[in-house]
């Protein structure tokens, strides 16, 4: 019997395997990075953190706590819910960010479908972002879609259970919404390249069952395979780790 990849599984045991994330938070808080030991200080820039699909800024505080120990200034999304329309929800995470008031540059971290919307505000900000951070998330297919014309299929680099539940938030949040077929700010955004000043790194796991790592592979990235689950990839230690390394 041939062997099945994470995403192949069925929801059940996708479900299961994400409590696992619990473990990871466990294994965060006495991990001595997450007391930002020989983890090299930051020069106070705005940090903002996106939530994934579903998720809304809550769950992100251990990272954005994380943070600002390590001398950066953490913000929130300004989302009450990651679900919907993409290009609203981009305007919205730029318009929170210009009220933060930062005359520097500053980093976007996104997890999962956040990372996408940070993909899409790195593009439209353009050397006024330092870094974006990818954690599990789809952006290397979205990008190759969207750059190829195949923006139909956007909803298809995810697990289709995740996609359809996507869908119908979009379509109950905002009915008005063509996407892809609107060729709205957002996937025009997609479509534009980083300014080179940008580093990226894109984070993900091998156990993966929402987010297949092959689709957060990006081009002209540094991209880092970790241990653990899609949810605990912003519990992880590892992944702290690596945002530490790459900073700086």
């Amino acid at each position: 019997m041939a062997n099945r990849s994470p995403s192949d599984q069925p929801r059940w045991q996708t479900m299961a395997r994400e409590t696992f994330a619990f473990a990871e938070f466990a294994s965060l808080i006495v991990d001595p990075v997450y007391r930002g030991e020989d983890v090299p200080r930051g020069d106070g820039r705005l940090v903002a953190i996106i939530p994934g699909l579903f998720g809304t800024d809550f769950y992100l505080w251990p990272l954005r706590r994380w943070i600002a120990r390590i001398g950066y200034r953490p913000s929130t999304s300004g989302l009450w819910v990651n679900a919907g329309c993409a290009d609203r929800l981009t305007s919205e995470v730029e318009k929170w960010i210009e009220g933060q008031r930062s005359d520097r540059q500053i980093v976007l971290i996104g997890h999962s479908r956040g990372g996408v919307l940070a993909r899409a505000l790195a593009a439209r900000l353009a050397n006024r972002v330092s870094h974006l951070i990818l954690l599990g998330s789809p952006v290397g297919a979205a990008v190759r879609l969207v750059q190829t014309g195949a923006e139909q299929q956007l909803s298809g680099v995810t697990m289709n259970a995740v996609a359809r539940a996507s869908n119908t938030a979009r379509r109950i949040l905002d009915p008005d919404c063509k996407f892809p077929q609107c060729g709205c700010g957002f996937i025009n955004d997609m479509r534009r390249a980083l300014a080179p000043e940008t580093v990226v790194l894109s984070i993900y796991t091998r156990d993966d069952t929402i987010t297949p790592p092959e689709v957060c592979i990006v081009t002209g990235a540094r991209n880092v395979e970790v241990g653990g689950t899609h949810s605990g990839l912003v519990f992880n230690p590892s992944v702290y780790r690596e945002i530490a390394r790459s900073l700086p």
